[in-house]
């Protein structure tokens, strides 16, 4: 009985062996035709290949994806070079031909055109996956984009929405600020789905990314984090209460001459106290003590409303510390 095990076992091998060898064979025989072959007889070479389901043909489609790059001059003149990058970028995701993925991004930076760019961003949201280099060099281009879009100018939507979802399957937590920005910006209602949807998909803490946005990046966009923040599910109430101790002081302590400014920092703060008032995040209470006065101030110039003092005032009855019962006697 073993023994018939073990001869078993052996002819699968060497079954599974010769199945290798006549594939490598086969796709062989795929590139050598394609070499030699007219531009429209490697169109159909390649939807061969395609209609083959062999996950063995990612040599074959990096070829395709190379000669297009080769002839790069000629794309604008003859359709067919698309018909070729279109294909290979299809059949790359399909089979998942981690090697083609700087081929890939080449074209995609020669090429402008829709319905290229499209399925390369799609293929390259499987094959770059854990490439750093590369991931990089996507949110510059997509970081790019949306400075682009700041000056009112409007980029291609389609290719926007096919970025903003490879680097939400990427999943790098480099993205995060990239895809935030582009949920916040008013692209379109398509664009702001596909952020939202790929920021949750991002890897790492979601505490920390948020607090990475409320530190580093514009006051508006500091204003967003901090109510995704505390409108979400995935945070607890410690990790809201500290990055609402930040927004406080960014809020409080950011100083601007730009009228539209000083009003989203009031607002961050006036944000961040309530966030604060109803977590008794007792932590904050040096910082709840400058708001308070900050907030009096305001409101004898007329500036800040009874309601928000209000809510200062309360928020230092939430803190149970001796310093704000100081402050509030």
């Amino acid at each position: 009985m073993r023994k018939a095990f073990l001869f078993v076992l052996i002819l699968m091998f060497l079954t599974a062996g010769l199945f290798a060898q006549n594939n490598s064979k086969i796709v062989k025989s795929f590139k050598r035709n394609f070499a030699i072959a007219s531009l429209d007889v490697k169109i159909q070479i390649l939807q061969d290949a395609a209609k083959s389901k062999s996950k063995d043909m990612g040599p074959l489609y990096l070829q395709a994806v190379e000669f297009v790059l080769d002839n790069s001059s000629l794309i604008p003149t003859d359709l067919r070079f698309r018909q070729l990058s279109v294909i290979a970028a299809n059949e790359i995701a399909s089979v998942d031909y981690e090697k083609a993925k700087y081929s890939l991004w080449k074209l995609f930076q020669i090429d402008k055109e829709t319905s290229v760019r499209v399925p390369i961003l799609n293929a390259l949201g499987i094959t770059a996956r854990g490439d750093s280099e590369l991931i990089e060099s996507m949110n510059k281009w997509m970081e790019t984009q949306n400075n682009v879009f700041k000056t009112g100018k409007v980029p291609d939507l389609q290719v926007i929405s096919a970025a903003v979802k490879a680097l939400g399957k990427l999943g790098d937590p480099s993205s995060f600020p990239i895809l935030f920005t582009a949920m916040n910006l008013g692209y379109s209602d398509a664009v702001t789905k596909a952020a939202r949807t790929s920021l949750f998909e991002i890897k790492g803490d979601l505490k920390d990314m948020l607090l990475g946005i409320v530190k580093n990046e514009p006051l508006s966009e500091k204003k967003a984090a901090l109510i995704m923040a505390m409108n979400s599910d995935k945070l607890q109430d410690d990790d809201k209460g500290e990055i609402a101790e930040k927004a406080l002081e960014i809020g409080l302590h950011t100083g601007t001459q730009d009228a539209l400014k000083k009003q989203t920092a009031r607002e961050i703060r006036y944000t961040a106290i309530r966030a604060v008032s109803e977590r008794k995040w007792s932590k904050a209470t040096s910082l709840a003590i400058e708001h308070l006065n900050k907030t009096i101030e305001e409101y004898e110039r007329g500036i800040s409303t009874k309601g928000y003092l209000l809510e200062a005032i309360a928020c230092l009855g939430n803190m149970g510390t001796h310093e704000a019962a100081v402050r509030l006697t």
